[in-house]
């Protein structure tokens, strides 16, 4: 190593408008990420609610089969509960809630039976304002999400 070069008079390091033309850059293209990302954010948390709604209602499925008793999703606008159906249905957990901005209307009310079927298909449909997403429940028990209206 030369010697001329660890007595370097050279300071070392950023200077203020090194940093501060960073610091611009930075700040111009989050102005314009940032408005790009929050547009997505309904989709994101539509497609999050679809597929924690198709999660628990696996599970109850699962549950009710492993406990040889009826299990049962009640849903309301925002928010639904997961009851065990032995004679009368008790409330299994508290309320869970969608996530902000999202919707559930559901026609049928799907009951898992011990064998892990239902009695009657089940659609739930999830809505953000915009767009849709549909939970299926065959009458098979088979649980699907779709972009389309269950058939």
């Amino acid at each position: 190593m030369k010697l001329s070069r660890v007595f370097s008079s050279q300071p070392e390091g950023f200077t203020l408008m090194e940093l501060m033309a960073t610091l611009g850059v930075t700040a111009i293209l989050m102005a314009i990420a940032i408005p790009n990302f929050m547009s997505t954010l309904p989709g994101l948390r539509l497609n999050d609610a679809a597929r924690q709604v198709a999660t628990d209602l696996q599970q109850i499925r699962m549950k009710a089969i492993a406990q040889n008793l009826p299990y049962q999703i009640a849903f309301s606008t925002t928010t639904y509960v997961l009851q065990k159906c032995s004679g009368s249905c008790t409330d299994e957990s508290g309320n869970i809630v969608l996530p902000q901005g999202i919707t559930i209307t559901a026609t049928g009310a799907p009951q898992f039976q011990p064998r892990g079927t239902v009695a009657a298909a089940a659609t739930i449909q999830l809505s953000n304002g915009s767009s849709n997403k549909w939970v299926c429940v065959r009458a098979v028990g088979r649980v699907n999400i779709q972009d389309t209206v269950c058939s």
